[in-house]
């Protein structure tokens, strides 16, 4: 044997010894862990060991999605002008939300800005001076005719009770007396349907009256001079036109005339909120935090009258009495149903067959439910 094959043997005795030895270790920690694993799923369910991102990413249980993040809800515009006409048929919900903190609530800072009437309400939306409107539905209509792109988004009120004809009750007891007098209304309004549609019932002679156009705070001034002898108005200035004398003879859902008492649906009337298509494609979240808002404030008039009277009161500037004796007058709930969508359709079909519109707005774009639907979908019982 020479020096090299001396110097190998050890070695090579050494290499076998530590193989042996390696192979005997390897086949102890197979039967330790062919042991172990004889529960597999318990082994997953209780092991806290980490799992490594390839296994992760391989097992049924990596593969499940997490939960979805709840979607954002905060309003894309915090800041913004809510108009209403300045009477107790349109500024309530948004003035009881204001006073009661409900826009605050929402994250919301709102300016109220009260106008004479709503056609002024619906002339501020078409420029986008204010975000928000409150009108009656035949300035919304007459503008959506008009191709204004202004949406509906919600009924606040059906105040069809408080469109009422006061008149001289030295001159005019009953309709047909109106036939050569002298009538005032309030011109793209409700209260000039409404004389359309008394001229139409009672088959008055057009031609032989005189119609005067004016604005709300004109008219009782007009009648208390004697330069008219009836007018069209809603509440509280028909309120105030019986106080100088003046005499109920009908609204839009009552008939007052001696002998002829009694419900007659002349006319239906709601107060509406709506605003700017652009606005409100851009501001989903701030339309819902809104309607959230005046959704409270529907249930405040309900549960307390007395205190939404002193609100409304303070904020448009009437005596809170007279605001408690309105405030029955009209329904207030913040909805969408097929009452309103059979309103709209008649009222639309009487502005064209008068001349009021060149076309019929299309309801399926005129009204958007969407937004309502999501905060309160009882509440949508139509859908265009």
């Amino acid at each position: 044997m020479n020096s090299f094959e001396q110097s190998l043997k050890p070695s090579f005795k050494f290499a076998a010894s530590a193989f042996l030895i390696l192979l005997l270790v390897f086949i102890a920690a197979c039967g330790s862990s062919s042991g172990s694993n004889s529960s597999p799923a318990k082994e997953s369910a209780g092991s806290s060991a980490p799992v490594s991102p390839q296994a992760s990413a391989s097992s049924p249980e990596a593969s499940a999605s997490p939960a979805a993040a709840a979607p954002d809800t905060t309003p894309e515009t915090k800041e913004l002008s809510i108009g209403s006409g300045r009477d107790p048929q349109l500024s309530p919900l948004i003035v009881i939300a204001q006073e009661e903190g409900y826009f605050a609530a929402e994250g919301l800072t709102v300016k109220l800005e009260l106008f004479a009437s709503g056609t002024d309400v619906t002339a501020a939306l078409a420029s986008k001076s204010i975000q928000f409107g409150a009108s009656g539905d035949i300035p919304f209509l007459i503008a959506s005719g008009a191709g204004a792109p202004i949406e509906t988004v919600a009924q606040q009120a059906d105040i069809s009770g408080v469109q009422t004809l006061i008149v001289n009750p030295d001159k005019i007891k009953k309709p047909e007396d109106l036939n050569g007098k002298k009538i005032a209304y309030v011109p793209g309004t409700v209260t000039e349907a409404l004389f359309l549609k008394v001229v139409e019932q009672y088959k008055l002679d057009a031609q032989s009256i005189t119609s005067v156009k004016s604005g709300p705070a004109e008219l009782l001034p007009a009648f208390q001079n004697g330069n008219v002898d009836a007018f069209i108005i809603w509440q509280p200035l028909a309120l105030k036109g019986e106080g100088v004398g003046g005499v109920k003879l009908l609204t839009a859902k009552q008939s007052f005339v001696p002998g002829q008492e009694g419900p007659q649906k002349l006319i239906g009337s709601y107060g509406l909120l709506g605003g700017h298509r652009d606005f409100l494609d851009a501001n989903p979240n701030t339309v819902k935090a809104v309607l959230r808002a005046l959704g409270q404030s529907a249930e405040f008039i309900r549960a307390n009258p007395d205190r939404a009277a002193a609100h409304v009161g303070k904020a448009i500037g009437l005596e809170e009495e007279l605001v408690k004796q309105v405030l029955p007058l009209n329904v207030y709930a913040l909805d969408i149903t097929p009452e309103l969508a059979a309103t709209l359709e008649e009222i639309s079909q009487f502005l064209l067959d008068n001349g009021k519109i060149k076309a019929l707005p299309n309801l399926q774009e005129f009204i958007d439910s969407s937004y309502l639907q999501e905060v309160d979908g009882a509440a949508v019982t139509w859908t265009p």
